[in-house]
């Protein structure tokens, strides 16, 4: 019961009520009422306590719920109450005493600025809930176009790679880990997106098992997350084709972490084939110095006996307050059109 009525007062907060229907009126009176008692009990505390003072709270509350005519009504419904309940003796309309009558003025006064001041936060926090909603609805039909764009793009791709299937797998699975990373940015409004759900995303598809992650989660910019996500999902291929995911007993190690400003990367393989260098470097070497690059960072790629080991730092800017689609599809300095550049893609 405590619990229901908990989350039904929530709901009434959150929500408000209609301005000028009965339920309004109602809360008022009841907003009255709990003022009423609260003034009883502090009569018995302290007799000399302030008579109007319960009763601005009363006026607050129901203005900002119930709209300003359920305020004025509730701040009426007050002062009437304060003086057929709780007015003294010597308060009477033949010898209306100056302190009285300020009193009186002073109530009247703050409860008009009470119910002004509300009707306006009032007012505006329905403009900015309705602005969200509407953000909300835009950011659905982002989420289709996007889906839409990258489905029209992987047929162009189709196309123009029909006799090239090698390359146009792996343009393909890029477009792929953009389309997953930009579903996670549109949920924060553009802003950015946990470290851990880009690493997941990509992940999981083979077997979540294999891979440990350490570090604590980071909230990347979008900047950051999709290059991130480009990265790991050209670290992730490499492994799958060539390194520790292509063995049976083959695992990897991601772990990271932020200092001052500065995260920090590693990718350890362990388990599968014997690593060797490539004969030269492809696009996910390219991807990962001039990707870090761009955000004064380092990176630093060996192929142990045991594997791949991979570490590379980068600072995390600050973004802009309203990022924008454009901009998380466009990382500064890294031109997109490279996922198409090159046949020979992988780091080995």
């Amino acid at each position: 019961m405590i619990g229901w009525a908990s989350n039904r007062w929530c709901s009434i907060w959150h929500a408000g009520l209609r301005p000028r229907s009965m339920a309004a009126a109602v809360f008022a009176v009841a907003c009255v009422g709990i003022a009423t008692l609260v003034r009883i009990g502090l009569g018995l505390i302290s007799p000399d306590s302030a008579v109007f003072a319960p009763y601005y709270s009363a006026t607050l509350v129901t203005a900002l719920v119930g709209g300003a005519e359920a305020g004025g009504l509730a701040a009426v419904l007050g002062g009437i109450v304060v003086y057929c309940l709780f007015v003294p003796p010597e308060w009477n309309l033949a010898a209306f005493r100056l302190e009285q009558l300020v009193s009186l003025v002073l109530y009247g006064t703050s409860s008009v600025v009470i119910v002004w001041a509300s009707q306006s936060y009032r007012g505006l926090l329905q403009r900015l809930r309705s602005e969200e909603a509407t953000r909300r609805l835009l950011n659905l039909e982002l989420v289709h176009r996007i889906k839409n764009m990258l489905a029209g793009v992987q047929s162009i791709v189709g196309q123009s790679l029909r006799n090239q299937e090698d390359l146009l797998e792996k343009v393909s699975a890029r477009l792929a880990a953009l389309g997953a990373t930009n579903e996670l940015l549109v949920t924060s409004g553009w802003r950015s997106a946990w470290l851990r759900d880009i690493l997941v995303r990509e992940f999981a598809p083979y077997d979540l098992s294999r891979f440990r992650l350490q570090g604590d989660d980071i909230d990347c910019p979008y900047a950051i997350a999709i290059l991130l996500a480009l990265i790991v999902h050209e670290l992730t291929t490499n492994a799958v084709k060539y390194g520790a995911l292509s063995a049976p007993s083959g695992r990897i190690v991601v772990s990271w972490n932020l200092a001052g400003g500065r995260l920090t990367l590693q990718w350890i393989e362990s388990g599968g084939p014997k690593a060797s260098a490539p004969a030269r470097s492809g696009f996910g070497s390219r991807l990962l110095r001039s990707g870090v690059s761009q955000f004064g960072g380092t990176a630093d790629c060996r192929f142990e006996p045991d594997g791949l080991y991979c570490r590379f730092s980068l600072v995390m800017p600050r973004e802009p307050p309203h990022a924008t689609p454009e901009a998380a599809g466009r990382l500064p300095g890294f031109h997109n059109e490279a996922l198409l550049s090159s046949a020979e893609t992988h780091t080995r």
